[in-house]
């Protein structure tokens, strides 16, 4: 019996176990058996994390629902691969050492996000913790507030930035500005006082769309209360202050480092080839070069189109297709069928964002031409978005 594993349960991660369980669905336990390894026993759906800054989200997904007859998940970590003996060791949650055996293996272990030092103040939005830190921060401003008479110094604690201006930036921007004009209502204090400003060191927000469509976003966030200040880099905050490299300083009462993704830091232990970014180098058919059964997906992994040499970006956006190509390579290398399936670049430009509970913000450049979509059309798909990623629709 073939044995796949898989390591990591992300959005590359459990993708792909959908896929060969489509594709390898008449051998799947008689001919195929597919582990997954995970150091947890759940999906942990990371887009949403910014959620969990206004409310007790439940971000988790068992990963046994993702599995059927001839698959299993084993709750671990990858310590070490043999290449040549075709195995690998995986600590338990125990402590104990299991080694297992492969015929395949799918590195999709995925990216961490960047923490910022403590030394330079504010909250990281890392997890689910550190978004109920925010929280707790944002609610005892509103009580300070309440305090102050000084009109000047309220507005000032009822102000929060947000360093970063990528997706999650943007989002958790917009989902703690609608939030936080709320809960500032509730507590008889004028929610026009609050203001949530977004740093982003870029010329504008969303790296590589047009100027025009970068204008329209921040015109929406504007509407909702937002102001955005590109070119800008923030140092530290401290006492009350942000500190930019430009030698500006800006009052807030809380910061939220949202500074993006960065490789899962493991791979580099493996002895595997790796790009300048410690991504895993891998062929068009996602393999890697001198290990004909070793594959790498998703963020671990430096993916490029050999047509157009666009190299894949970091979201789930391309990882969910990575996994579907990968089903199919793998039925074909396991069936002995002679395989056509190559990696192709993300057909379409495509940016799906949050606006808050309400609003959305997606636009699509296919043809050479702009579309947007904005409002609860938008916020509809964006949340139709997460539920496939995460195979819950």
């Amino acid at each position: 019996m073939k044995h796949i594993i898989i390591l990591g349960g992300g959005f590359a991660g459990i993708n792909l176990l959908n896929g060969l369980k489509k594709e390898l669905r008449s051998s799947l336990g008689k001919e195929v058996k597919i582990t997954l390894i995970d150091k947890n026993s759940f999906h942990f759906r990371k887009v949403l994390l910014f959620k969990s800054v206004v409310e007790d989200a439940d971000l988790k997904v068992p990963l046994k629902r993702y599995c059927t007859d001839g698959m299993e998940c084993i709750k671990g970590e990858v310590i070490a691969c043999n290449h040549s003996e075709k195995e690998i060791e995986v600590k338990l949650e125990d402590e104990r050492i299991r080694t297992v055996q492969y015929d395949y293996l799918v590195f999709a272990l995925g990216s961490v996000i960047q923490e910022i030092p403590s030394t330079l103040g504010g909250t990281t939005l890392s997890s689910v913790q550190t978004a109920a830190t925010v929280r707790q921060k944002l609610l005892s401003l509103i009580q300070l507030a309440k305090m102050e008479e000084n009109k000047e110094v309220r507005r000032e604690l009822l102000r929060a930035a947000i360093v970063g201006g990528g997706i999650t930036g943007i989002e958790t921007s917009a989902e703690i500005c609608v939030w936080f004009k709320e809960e500032v209502q509730k507590a008889d204090l004028n929610p026009a006082e609050v203001e949530v400003i977004l740093f982003d060191s870029k010329e504008h927000l969303l790296r590589g769309v047009p100027v025009k469509v970068s204008e329209r976003l921040t015109d929406e966030l504007k509407k909702i209360g937002i102001k955005c200040i590109c070119k800008t880099k923030v140092m530290k905050f401290e006492n009350g202050q942000l500190l930019c490299t430009n030698g500006t300083t800006y009052a807030a009462g809380e910061c939220v480092w949202t500074l993006g993704v960065k490789v899962n830091p493991i791979i580099q232990s493996f002895q595997l080839p790796l790009s300048n970014e410690n991504q895993i180098l891998v062929t068009n058919t996602y393999s890697i070069e001198g290990h004909s059964h070793i594959y790498a997906i998703g963020d671990c992994a430096r993916i490029v189109d050999k047509k157009t040499n666009q190299v894949d970006g970091m979201t789930c956006k391309e990882a969910i297709p990575q996994a579907t190509r990968l089903s199919k390579i793998l039925k074909n290398e396991i069936h002995g069928i002679c395989n056509s399936v190559t990696h192709k670049a993300y057909p379409i430009k495509l940016y799906c964002i949050s606006l808050g509970p309400h609003n959305g913000f997606v636009w699509i450049q296919k043809w050479g031409l702009d579309f947007i979509l904005s409002g609860k059309m938008g916020a509809r798909i964006r949340e139709r978005t997460w539920d496939q990623a995460s195979l819950l629709v």
